[in-house]
Formats: C-alpha cells, sequence, structure tokens
C-alpha cells in the first residue's frame, strides 16, 4: 500500500466531513441525504438502544422509532448541531417514553409471593392520619413553642442557633422545648383515648 492510499480519507471518514451539509440537504427535504445518514448512523443509534435495553427487538423498534421521529423532525433540525447527537437525544427520549408506558409485568400470585418493602395503604392512611395528630397538637403549642418545635426537629437546627432565631438564652430555649415535648406528649394521648 501506497503512502498517498494511507492519507486520503476513507468513504466513512468523508461522512462527518460531509454531515453538515448532508444534514442541511435533508432537513430540505432530500429523502437521499437523509439515507445517507441513516446508512452512516444506524449502526450507532441501534448500538445505543441495545446497550439502554438489552434485547434485538426492543433495540430495532427504538432503532425505527428514531429514525421515524428524525425524519418528521428533519424541517426543524438545526445543521451545526452534530446529527449524531440530535439522534441520541431522541434515543433517549424514545426510551424514557417506553419506561414511562411500561407497566409492572408481576403476575398477583409473584406480588404476593414477594411483598415489597413499600408501605401499603394501611400504612399510608395510619401514617397520614398520625401526620395530621401531630400538626394538630403542635397548633395547640404556644406560639413560641410551636417554633422551637418546628425549628429543632423540622428544620434540625440546634438549641444554639434556635436561640439566635428567637433573642432567646440558649437554656430557655431547652426549656421551651422540654415543656412543648411535654405538652404533645399529652395532647397525642389525649388524642388516643378518645
Amino acid at each position: 500500500m501506497a503512502t498517498k492510499d494511507l492519507n486520503e480519507r476513507t468513504p466513512s471518514s468523508d461522512i462527518p466531513a460531509n454531515e453538515q451539509d448532508l444534514a442541511r440537504r435533508a432537513s430540505s427535504g432530500d429523502r437521499r441525504a437523509f439515507a445517507a445518514l441513516y446508512d452512516h448512523h444506524v449502526d450507532a443509534v441501534y448500538r445505543y438502544a441495545f446497550f439502554r435495553l438489552r434485547t434485538d427487538a426492543e433495540a430495532e423498534d427504538v432503532t425505527s422509532e428514531v429514525f421515524h421521529r428524525a425524519l418528521a423532525a428533519m424541517p426543524r433540525y438545526e445543521p451545526r448541531r452534530p446529527f449524531l447527537a440530535f439522534l441520541y437525544t431522541l434515543a433517549r427520549n424514545v426510551i424514557a417514553d417506553q419506561h414511562r408506558r411500561r407497566r409492572p409485568e408481576a403476575s398477583f400470585e409473584d406480588a404476593l409471593a414477594h411483598p415489597s418493602d413499600m408501605p401499603g395503604p394501611d400504612q399510608i392512611a395510619v401514617s397520614t392520619d398520625d401526620a395530621r395528630q401531630l400538626r394538630a397538637a403542635i397548633g395547640r403549642l404556644t406560639p413560641l413553642q410551636q417554633d422551637v418545635v418546628v425549628l429543632r426537629f423540622l428544620e434540625d437546627r440546634s438549641n444554639k442557633e434556635i436561640a439566635a432565631i428567637t433573642g432567646k438564652p440558649e437554656a430557655t430555649i431547652r426549656g421551651i422545648q422540654m415543656r412543648a415535648l411535654a405538652a404533645l406528649r399529652d395532647l397525642l394521648r389525649a388524642e388516643v383515648a378518645r
């Protein structure tokens, strides 16, 4: 092989140089230009889809949908952007759309045999009711006790920070916090006793 042959471009390396021109022509409606872009990038899109989905059939479906969407979007395509980046964006969107449309494929028996750690409807109802009772009980504290409880336990502030925020001494904040917790305990017990 001559030295001149090594320095010449191969047809596959011509595509990136011509890609902008091909994309411009394809965005103007030139089907042959779009076909050349398709031929050059179809394998890359398929590999990307296969890597994400791991099945031939799904990768083929995604690849087909990507080029269908690309063809429809060509009039809006901006040729200064690499065409492969455009295709990868479409592929990510197609895969995300597929994942959103999928429903769990577990049978009822399988779901019963492998329970989830997620709380069930009864647990959610109980925790929602508990939260509602706690909010109501906090609402019955004095305004300063409410501030201390919210700042300490919901915003996770230190007693020193709460003292600076409220303008009260840190020792006073500790006392208010203890009285607020005792009051909450009494209020919640009274609620449970009902």
